[in-house]
């Protein structure tokens, strides 16, 4: 009979393959659980965009930097092409009231370490010729870009494999296995496997998981749909970003939603979208999302949502009416109220770590965040503060 593996993980994104790599290179027997394919989850059906940026300086943004900085040397570690291309990227903006809070934006940007600079749409154009004429103009942040998550993701793998660890894909995790005060392993349908410490990995699947031991975590699923068309007979060199026209139109990137499960006007049916980004794959074709709903597990895309997609991408990249859509898709972001991740030992129960709730960022903050994790389990170093990430810190549930 194999040996009870020192660390047992439960799941197969991004976050679990990097935490895997991490504890196997400290010398631990690791084995990897997930119930479909590696990838399969919201690692999978993202778009993979690396933008770190805030209007002000906090330990998401400073999460955030260490990751960005890891990035350009990170496929070399890994020994694998993971995708990576800082090709800069692009806000879009429409008007004078837009113009003037980019400019309060671009001023935080350079109190950060993160450069930025408006430009007229006479110059976005032409570092951006695809750009729509009637646009004011667009922030330029030399920062931004993109990487393939499948590679990201299988790289982690291929690489936590040469280190020792056992990686078993299609292989469901039913339950959590308690013993007395603590998480002793976890049930699947070939048997129990115990080991040392559990790692739940399991995205916005973590929370039932975490239940069949009686810990409750606070992540709920975040919905967010995709669109992917054919290759386009034009290029664009940025990843490109629309503003929305609301209450929030500073934050193009994902704020955590005001309208949460439970709050006055919540309507799940609404798709806020101010995630909104462009992005163009080497062959050619646009990826393009997302949007945000809280509606359980449900992983249906919608026409609305679709649309809403479509229409605000135009609003920027006008030649896309003339390139057709051959994907939708919908995945599922781990949202937590305060808007960090959870890592760390689980309140009340010994035995169990979570490496969950990074929304949208589990695929650009996925590889600090498994440095993080393997720190709790093998005492070494942190990166950076453990506390902030703590699943027992205050505003956290």
């Amino acid at each position: 009979m194999a040996s009870a593996p020192d660390v047992l993980i439960v799941g197969g994104g991004v976050i679990g393959c990097a935490v895997a790599y991490e504890l196997a290179g400290h010398g631990l027997r690791v084995r990897l659980l997930e119930r479909g394919g590696l990838c399969s989850g919201a690692s999978g059906a993202n778009g993979a965009l690396i933008w770190p940026q805030a209007m002000k300086r906090g330990i998401g943004l400073d999460l955030s930097l260490l990751n960005f900085h890891r990035f350009p040397t990170l496929g070399e570690e890994l020994g694998t092409d993971i995708g990576y291309d800082r090709s800069g990227g692009m806000v879009a903006v429409t008007d004078d009231a837009q113009w003037t809070r980019m400019e309060e934006y671009v001023g935080v940007q350079r109190e950060v370490g993160l450069p930025a600079e408006l430009l007229d749409i006479a110059e976005a154009r032409r570092r951006e010729p695809a750009l729509n004429p009637r646009l004011r103009g667009a922030l330029y942040a030399e920062h931004g870009g993109q990487i393939n998550p499948f590679r990201l993701t299988l790289g982690y793998a291929r690489a936590a494999r040469a280190r020792g660890a056992v990686l078993t894909p299609g292989l469901e995790v039913t339950q959590l296995l308690r013993r007395g005060d603590g998480v002793v392993g976890a049930r699947t349908p070939y048997g129990d496997i115990e080991a040392g410490h559990v790692v739940l990995a399991a995205g916005s699947w973590s929370p039932t998981l975490a239940a069949t031991a009686g810990v409750r975590i606070p992540v709920v699923p975040r919905q967010g749909m995709m669109v992917v068309t054919e290759a386009a007979p034009f290029r664009i060199r940025h990843v490109l970003k629309p503003i929305k026209a609301d209450a929030d139109i500073w934050q193009f990137s994902q704020p955590w939603p005001p309208d949460g499960a439970g709050k006055p006007g919540y309507d799940p049916n609404l798709p806020p979208g101010k995630g909104m980004a462009l992005g163009q794959t080497p062959g050619g074709n646009f990826l393009m999302g997302s949007t945000s709903r809280f509606v359980g597990l449900d992983l249906a895309p919608t026409a609305d949502g679709v649309r809403y997609m479509l229409a605000h991408a135009l609003q920027v990249v006008p030649a896309l009416a003339r390139v057709r859509v051959v994907r939708t898709w919908a995945g599922l972001r781990p949202y937590t109220p305060d808007g960090l991740p959870l890592l760390g030992r689980a309140p009340g129960v010994d035995g169990l770590i979570l490496a969950t709730g990074h929304d949208g960022g589990g695929v650009g903050n996925g590889p600090v965040s498994a440095q993080l994790v393997c720190s709790v389990i093998t005492k070494c170093e942190p990166p950076m503060p453990l506390a902030p990430f703590d699943p027992a810190r205050p505003g956290a549930s």
